[in-house]
């Protein structure tokens, strides 16, 4: 749904040409060597994450250091656990580890984002009451706010400066920040300069309706702590029974470390656990 909205608002003629402009315009700036290793498919798609995540690596050198991570794990998990499964494991589970980090960084990035938005509302609503044209609001936000909105405002403020149309703008900075208060701003924006009306006064609304959304996402928090505190419990127990009986009577786990079975059985078992996890996740985690 998300996406079907973003593909709405950047419905444009060129608006193809239009979004690759910053991009070029970073591409530009790197050596031809760089440019060949950053510009393909792998590359543009690691590098929007990155950029999700807030992260300012370039993509071929964090692919780089994920394999160097991998060339010497694999061999330190072969020593450790001589367990040729687990050293192929490796590279699968670096890369995963990494996703997830990832994610994570972005998660926590968009939160921030959401919340100094409401901030960089009132921000422009004072600022079109003044009398500056729409640009100059983004230019504001961008030199007024900490960071991440004014890093964001600040590339919306680049790209309208280059020329690109306000559709695509208002929809590569819902695309780098997918979250339902960037959409509900890029209506309110794109329908007032077709149709007209009091931007600063709807600005004004559209503020009070994220500040009671926000209001609502932290009474569903609370009712939903107990739940995540017996996931966080429930993934705890195996690692303190295992050190309790590792404690108690060492040799007892002997077994289940030394032998392939056992370091069969750990692997469906971790695997099973990250897949627990993950459900869990999922099932108490609730959209607001």
């Amino acid at each position: 749904m998300l996406k079907n909205k973003l593909e709405l608002i950047a419905e444009t003629g060129n608006g193809q040409n239009q979004q690759s402009l910053l991009r070029k315009h970073y591409l530009d700036k790197l050596t031809p060597t760089e440019r060949k290793l950053e510009n393909n498919a792998v590359g543009e798609y690691l590098s929007e994450h990155l950029t999700l995540a807030g992260l300012e690596w370039k993509a071929y050198k964090t692919i780089f250091w994920l394999i160097i991570i991998s060339i010497v794990a694999a061999p330190i998990t072969l020593v450790l656990t001589k367990s040729i499964i687990f050293s192929i494991l490796v590279p699968f589970i670096t890369v995963l580890s990494f996703t997830f980090w990832l994610k994570y960084k972005a998660e926590k990035r968009l939160c921030l984002f959401e919340e100094q938005f409401v901030e960089a509302l009132d921000v422009m609503k004072r600022a079109l009451l003044v009398g500056y044209p729409f640009t100059e609001v983004m230019k504001t936000v961008s030199q007024e706010m900490p960071a991440p909105i004014s890093v964001e405002f600040g590339k919306t403020f680049s790209e309208l400066n280059y020329g690109v149309d306000i559709k695509v703008a208002l929809a590569n900075l819902a695309q780098r920040n997918p979250s339902i208060s960037v959409l509900a701003f890029n209506s309110a924006v794109i329908i007032q300069k077709e149709t007209g009306g009091n931007l600063a006064e709807t600005l004004e609304n559209l503020s009070e309706v994220i500040r009671g959304r926000f209001r609502l996402l932290r009474k569903v928090r609370s009712l939903s702590a107990e739940g995540r505190m017996s996931a966080w419990i429930l993934m705890c127990v195996p690692f303190v029974l295992v050190i309790m009986i590792y404690l108690s009577t060492p040799d007892y786990l002997d077994p289940l470390f030394e032998s392939d079975r056992g370091a069969n059985l750990l692997m469906i078992t971790g695997v099973c656990m990250i897949l627990g996890m993950i459900w869990i996740r999922k099932i108490l985690r609730i959209e607001v």
